[in-house]
């Protein structure tokens, strides 16, 4: 993982959110049925993920894509119906719609990338759902700190509470 975002490419953060804040995604089978609908949906489009944090209700990330692909909603489309026709009728999840329609997205410059990164990782200890960063399970933060992006004991982005 680097930070230097090339001329070949551009980010992208995102926030896609469970349909009525469903906690749905707090079961473990669900986030595996997540992983494996993105992993499908970059065989077909490329994409990056520099950063991610799966919350109970909702799933931050940001990613790099191409820079000549205009139109990153075809790829949270294709993730949201897999998720859709692969666990709709999973005892204990909402009947009907597991997410809200569309997707929360924006471009993010080069120069703010960092602190997209810091404040995807620090979201599950500002909603009070983790202690620190390392302590939430489906997180790439641990892999960013291994890769020499956060310190041990990083202790949030400036102006963190």
């Amino acid at each position: 993982m680097h930070q230097e975002v090339s001329r070949q490419e551009r980010c992208v953060r995102f926030c896609l959110t469970t349909h009525g804040n469903h906690p749905w995604l707090a079961r473990p089978e669900a986030v595996q049925r997540l992983r494996t609908a993105f992993r499908q949906v970059a065989r077909r489009r490329p994409l990056t993920w520099d950063a991610a944090v799966v919350l109970p209700d909702a799933v931050h990330g940001l990613w790099r894509l191409p820079r000549d692909d205009p139109d990153p909603r075809p790829r949270w489309q294709a993730a949201k119906a897999h998720c859709t026709r692969h666990l709709r009728n999973w005892p204990g999840l909402p009947r009907g719609r597991l997410w809200q329609p569309g997707v929360h997205w924006w471009e993010v410059e080069p120069d703010r990338w960092r602190e997209a990164l810091d404040e995807i990782h620090w979201e599950p200890v500002r909603r009070g759902l983790a202690g620190r960063p390392e302590g939430w399970r489906y997180s790439s933060f641990r892999r960013c700190q291994a890769a020499g992006l956060y310190p041990v004991g990083w202790s949030g982005p400036s102006g963190a509470v």
